[in-house]
């Protein structure tokens, strides 16, 4: 990566390092050596667990441009570098991703995207046409369009003067359609990369170029050209370059989003875009140019002095500049992808949080405090052992990552499903966890959709009560806790007279009404303890825990008087009654087993038919 500034600055200051030894090194020595000895920057060592990290089944293809410097370069998939393709290295790493990256042209990438053989773009801007096939991460590169022009041209000064001038544009880019927007279509002279165009202005031919500013002076200083320059005043379009999945991939979106958060957290992000961007960056001339020219040798010794302070109110300024810097675009970061933050300090226990943590649970920022308790207060009673057991697995390193899903309590005290993840991002040279950064994701919904499907997929759709499997499933537990407490367990088998004339008579809706009819009564007359379920077309269980043969003959009459005196109501014509017939069994000894009691209780039931119907029968 070609360097572009800095070399007067250095040149200058290695004069006055030289010429301040040989004057004052008797005098001044330790001074000086202090006053130019290398920057010293505190650095925590961020030491991770050594885990091994959990990469998906699934390999993820990865598109990347061919020669986009800066954002992308090489040509083939085993080339491919730049400042998106270690981004999204950095990211994948964090999130667990296993991916290949597939190096090609731009257009043929986005069909390849589009067709489904790609299943991410590490750099597409976003406009509202990708919008439309594509979900975009928070963006990661954000850059003003350029104006360039020869150096010898006076006639262009700024976007205004392009109303009558030939314009190279890149075909298909963003500044394209910018240009078209601008009426300029007449005007445009289509170039397929960024060196094309740079080439075909330094020869002289056409008047302008406009180009994503960053990407045009990176082809002038990669290919040697030196008659073109990029004017101070921007042109009018803006790129926002960030990942793009398929459009509903939300949960791949969201670890990729999530991992942003920690490669932003750990500083990883800054290192990789100062790399490739950093060269870009204006800067001013600063003070040791300054002492070269118009400081005295003799008054040299004031001049560092006067320099030391000055380079030291300079780095807080530019620290604490960087610092707010980093935390606007965390907060970017964290309200695009609507999650929670919270950075805990674990030897000071203080917790920060972002207002997104507080307001879902209905709270607003100043009304959290930030203690570890907090949380620890907010979480559901049955859910606090296991969420600190998943945490410390992770401090003492058993485990790598934090994820679970648990229930948190809200400002007016109802109950919201939250997703955690979190890692440890800082040990101390002892391997003991300092620091652990995490998110809360809103988990609510999902959740319930979970529960409600199994809720379903355990009862029958018709009457509500649990179906023949969840049935005989509740029927293994019971039995095996009457055995193993010695406590009573009895079983009813329940069966609708002649349900073949109701549905031959009045019809399978009718029939159906009836099959209710029979559910509510069980809902209504068993105990919240009792298990009752639909086994067959009009066959029903019921199991009756702590409940002896006594009880149960009690609880069949109940329901059979009950039943007899029912009525349901038919289309046409006066209600109809019905009557079932109920067999009876109980636990006798401790060698029977589910199946066994059933088959007792259905010879029970048989011979209540056989004997009359509309009668309970013991075995």
């Amino acid at each position: 990566m070609p360097k572009v500034n800095g070399s007067v600055k250095n040149l200058s200051f290695e004069i006055c390092t030289c010429i301040s030894l040989a004057l004052m090194l008797s005098l001044i020595g330790a001074k000086i050596v202090y006053a130019f000895s290398p920057d010293r920057q505190a650095s925590t060592q961020v030491q991770k667990t050594p885990q091994q990290k959990q990469i998906q089944t699934n390999t993820l293809i990865v598109g990347s441009e061919q020669d986009f410097p800066p954002f992308a370069t090489g040509m083939t998939d085993e080339t491919a570098s730049g400042f998106t393709v270690e981004l999204w290295k950095a990211v994948a790493t964090e999130a667990g991703l296993n991916y290949h990256i597939r190096v090609l042209p731009f257009t043929e990438l986005l069909q390849e995207f589009k067709t489904g053989k790609i299943d991410v773009l590490i750099n597409l801007n976003i406009t509202d046409e990708a919008q439309a096939y594509a979900d975009f991460s928070v963006p990661h590169a954000i850059f003003k369009g350029g104006i360039f022009v020869r150096k010898n041209e006076s006639s262009v000064n700024s976007e205004s003067d392009l109303n009558d001038k030939s314009i190279i544009m890149i075909k298909d880019d963003v500044e394209a359609s910018y240009a078209t927007s601008r009426g300029w279509d007449k005007q445009l002279v289509l170039v397929h990369t960024a060196e094309e165009g740079m080439r075909l202005l330094a020869s002289g031919k056409h008047d302008a170029m406009l180009v994503n500013k960053v990407v045009g002076l990176q082809s002038l200083a990669s290919n040697g050209i030196n008659n073109i320059k990029a004017l101070k005043v921007n042109a009018g379009f803006t790129q926002k370059f960030a990942f793009a999945v398929h459009d509903g991939e939300s949960d791949l979106l969201s670890k990729i989003n999530e991992a942003f958060v920690i490669t932003k957290a750990n500083k990883t992000f800054d290192s990789i875009y100062e790399k490739w961007f950093g060269i870009y960056s204006e800067k001013e001339i600063g003070l040791r140019d300054l002492l070269k020219h118009i400081i005295p040798i003799v008054l040299l010794f004031t001049c560092v002095l006067a320099y030391s302070l000055f380079r030291r109110r300079a780095e807080r300024k530019q620290a604490e500049l960087l610092l707010r810097s980093r935390q606007q675009q965390l907060n970017f970061v964290l309200e695009a992808s609507g999650l929670g933050f919270w950075d805990w300090h674990i030897s000071s226990g203080e917790v920060e949080r972002n207002h997104i943590w507080a307001e879902m649970l209905g709270y607003t920022y100043e009304e959290i405090k930030h203690t570890i308790n907090q949380w620890a207060d907010f979480v559901h009673p049955d859910d606090v052992e296991n969420a600190w057991k998943s945490i410390n697995d992770v401090l003492e390193g058993r485990t790598s990552v934090h994820e679970l899903v648990y229930r948190m309590r809200t400002k007016n005290g109802d109950y919201k499903w939250i997703l955690d993840r979190a890692k440890v991002v800082e040990r101390d040279a002892e391997g003991k966890a300092v620091r652990m950064i995490g998110s809360h994701r809103d988990y609510t919904e999902r959740k319930n959709l979970e529960l409600e499907l199994t809720r379903q997929a355990h009862l029958d759709y018709l009457t509500g009560l649990s179906n023949r499997r969840h049935f005989m499933e509740q029927a293994e537990i019971e039995l095996s806790r009457a055995i193993r407490y010695n406590t009573q367990l009895s079983v009813l088998m329940l069966d609708i007279d002649f349900f073949k004339n109701v549905n031959d008579t009045y019809g399978h809706q009718v029939g159906d009404a009836v099959l209710q009819a029979l559910s509510k009564i069980c809902q209504e007359t068993l105990r919240q303890v009792d298990i009752a379920g639909r086994i067959g077309g009009e066959e029903f269980a019921i199991l009756l825990p702590e409940a002896e043969v006594k009880e149960a003959l009690e609880v069949a009459e109940r329901l059979r008087e009950t039943v007899a005196k029912t009525e349901v109501d038919i289309p046409v014509g006066l209600p109809i009654q019905f009557t079932v017939s109920i067999g009876v069994a109980a636990v006798i000894n401790k060698n029977v087993n589910i199946d066994t009691l059933l088959n007792q209780a259905d010879k029970a039931l048989y011979n209540a038919k056989e004997t009359g119907r509309n009668k309970v029968c013991v075995y």
